[in-house]
């Protein structure tokens, strides 16, 4: 795979699409984030590991609202993407990799998570560059943080 068939412009545009999932995720905006996906009837469904596979757009869109909404996973953390590798398939597929750092920035600011989206699918489509399917690997870092909160967590609850 190479980026033979994109234009720079395609490129761009596939850059601000990576750095839009982020970014409506951060702002809670659930509708947005799903605005960054083929319509549901193309939609190749979402692997995000330990959290859950979505295999439908209506799935993915509840998930969303939840990981966002108070209380969820993503309240008060900022996404980031780094290591973007896009690789052409044809000229309106491309496969795209690349790592995501996940920040606590409502608390004392700290890195949180690590993981890789490997080979996500992204398509042209009539209203530009989207996700077609997605899969991430967190790192197994997380879960060691998650297990070292939860030990904390229940020592002060003694």
């Amino acid at each position: 795979m190479t980026t033979r068939h994109l234009r720079p412009e395609d490129e761009f545009e596939i850059r601000n699409l990576i750095s839009r999932y982020c970014i409506t995720t951060d702002n809670a905006d659930a509708d947005a984030f799903m605005a960054c996906w083929v319509p549901a009837e193309q939609f190749g469904g979402y692997d995000s590991g330990a959290f859950g596979t979505m295999k439908t757009w209506k799935e993915l869109y509840e998930f969303e609202k939840h990981h966002v909404a108070p209380g969820g996973t993503a309240n008060g953390k900022r996404h980031q993407a780094t290591n973007v590798l896009i690789e052409s398939v044809s000229a309106d597929e491309v496969r795209v990799t690349h790592d995501m750092l996940v920040f606590e920035v409502a608390q004392e600011p700290r890195l949180v998570a690590t993981g890789r989206y490997d080979a996500s699918v992204v398509v042209r489509t009539p209203a530009g560059w989207r996700f077609k399917s997605r899969k991430l690997h967190v790192d197994p870092g997380f879960f060691v943080l998650m297990e070292q909160w939860k030990k904390a967590a229940e020592s002060v609850a003694r």
